[in-house]
Parts: C-alpha cells; structure tokens; sequence
C-alpha cells in the first residue's frame, strides 16, 4: 500500500470516529434532557422574537417542578 492511500484511509477512520463522538455526544444530551433549554431559546427567537428567554436556572427549576408534580408520567 502507497503512504498517500494510507494517510487517506487513516483521515477517513479518523472522521468516521469524530462523527460517531458527535452522534454520541448528541444522544446522551438528548435522553438527559440537556437540549431543551437550547430548543426553549431557539423556538423563542423564531416565533416570539419580542419576548426574552427566562435565564437557565430557572428554566432547569421550572422543568423540575413540572416533572415532579405529574410522577406517573415519567418512566422511574
């Protein structure tokens, strides 16, 4: 095997690994919820561009709340 084909085909795992890292990355912030906040804020600024985002905190305090005040609705 040539060095140029070999440096290529190392790039490419190199790349298919990163995007794995990134896929990986997105599902575990998916299933912990840690997106949301980010969805809140971008759903805000395309529909309700007037109105200011609540700071993180309180977004994370209000979710709770809401999570614990329906306990059957959520899996454990």
């Amino acid at each position: 095997m040539s060095w140029p084909r070999a440096r290529g085909r190392a790039r490419s795992a190199w790349s298919a690994l990163a995007r794995t890292g990134r896929f990986a990355l997105w599902y575990v912030r998916e299933v912990v919820g840690e997106n949301d906040y980010e969805r809140y804020v971008s759903h805000l600024r395309r529909h309700h561009p007037q109105t200011r985002p609540v700071p993180r905190a309180v977004f994370e305090r209000d979710k709770t709340q809401r999570l614990e005040s329906r306990p059957n609705s959520r899996c454990c």
